[in-house]
């Protein structure tokens, strides 16, 4: 009898064991998914462009914010920022500063974003319209993917964000 209720424990604490490793190994493949931003650009000034990720919750209480910094400097070719986030680091806060020191023209060649399996690539001054938001210090031409950034009343902040509608695409 004795054995009999030693083998029951023991095939049961086998069991827990193995669905708590099921788990863990599912929430492992949902946190192994990290978002890489590749910005490409040609720009006339030398600045520091940033591409930011905020508020990332952390925990219950507590939230972090991600920023990749980046010297650029003006030339006639392309060039690229690479941004690379934790796995697991994702939020509805992602933006591109393209550097407050001063007035410059910035030419998108493109952005690709991924996430896990998802993947896009926004290449169209149409993709620009449809899934980022540009701040009031951008200027920018509806017909091409040329930015200019401006000051207003002294001030010179040119962002922009990626619509939910892309956040949301690539989260799915």
């Amino acid at each position: 009898m004795f054995f009999i209720i030693l083998l029951i424990t023991a095939l049961s604490c086998n069991d827990v064991g193995k669905s708590e490793k099921l788990n863990q190994s599912q929430s492992e493949d949902i946190n192994d998914k990290s978002l890489t931003i590749n910005f490409n650009f040609k720009t006339n000034k030398t600045d520091v462009f940033k591409i930011m990720m905020n508020n990332i919750q952390v925990d219950e209480l507590q939230k972090k914010n991600v920023h990749i910094f980046e010297n650029v400097v003006p030339s006639s070719s392309q060039d690229e920022i690479i941004g690379k986030f934790d796995a697991g680091d994702i939020s509805r806060s992602i933006h591109i500063h393209l550097g407050n020191k001063e007035r410059k023209e910035v030419e998108i060649v493109s952005i690709h974003l991924s996430y896990g399996e998802n993947q896009i690539n926004i290449a169209t001054p149409e993709d620009l319209d449809k899934y980022f938001v540009f701040n009031k210090f951008i200027e920018k031409d509806p017909t091409s993917k040329k930015l200019k950034t401006i000051k207003i009343n002294g001030q010179h902040n040119p962002v922009f964000s990626l619509k939910l509608n892309l956040i949301n695409f690539l989260t799915k």
